[in-house]
């Protein structure tokens, strides 16, 4: 399967919006935390690696978690009037020569890596994806087994890609691009370091929202977001 880079324009960083359509506001917090932050290393593009199979037995996810990413991608665009900075997307297929993978995606500096969602992440990752923050979509999943999708996401998903003929991964990838969003968001700066601060504060306030357009709206709020997504509520 060919390499493939996706760029599109999203605004990142920048919590004085006016371009946010939610219409459901997050609940309030009531017990705001300090803001966890890192040195910042970011060059204002979020560039995402992910690993996916996209050969062999389980290439059918695969192609379901690039879909989930891609929707991701388009919903974030959708809530916004002034799209400032990009966000990249790099895929690369976890079932090929994976050395190689790991190293085209640090050669290319990728700021985060998220592992396919079907799989264990194998012991020597972190260490093979230079500076990026890695997170295995397996910790979106309940139970450790990812989510088929229902048939409202379904439908959606088919709008990024007709012809997948399956679902497994792909709640998981778009929750994982939309909660790296959103920690660059919180700590304001794109690099690995900054995304390891900022994840875990994406699910540990107190204002429960469940799309990107409502999270943003809690942050300008300047609340401690919950983000819930497609695959639920995560410890």
């Amino acid at each position: 399967m060919p390499r493939r880079t996706l760029t599109v324009v999203v605004l990142l960083g920048a919590l004085a919006l006016t371009g946010c359509t939610s219409t459901t506001p997050a609940a309030p917090s009531t017990t705001p935390a300090a803001v966890v932050t890192a040195a910042p290393s970011g060059d204002g593009t979020l560039s995402i690696g992910t690993l996916f199979p996209t050969t062999g037995d389980n290439a059918a996810s695969g192609a379901a978690q690039v879909a989930g990413t891609a929707l991701a991608l388009r919903d974030i665009l959708a809530e916004q009037a002034t799209p400032t900075q990009p966000i990249q997307l790099v895929h690369r297929n976890s079932a090929g020569d994976l050395a190689a993978a790991y190293a085209d995606l640090a050669a290319r500096g990728v700021d985060l890596v998220l592992w396919d969602a079907t799989t264990a992440l194998p012991a020597d990752a972190h260490s093979s994806v230079g500076s990026a923050a890695l997170v295995s979509l397996g910790d979106f999943a309940n139970g450790g087994t990812p989510l088929a999708a229902d048939e409202a996401f379904t439908v959606r998903l088919k709008t990024a890609d007709p012809g997948l003929n399956a679902t497994a991964g792909s709640a998981e990838a778009y929750d994982g691009l939309i909660t790296a969003a959103l920690a660059a968001v919180i700590t304001g700066d794109d690099g690995g370091a900054s995304l390891d601060a900022g994840w875990p504060q994406v699910i540990s306030g107190t204002a429960v929202c469940l799309s990107w357009g409502e999270c943003v709206y809690a942050l300008v709020q300047e609340q401690t977001i919950d983000y819930q997504g497609v695959t639920g509520r995560r410890s």
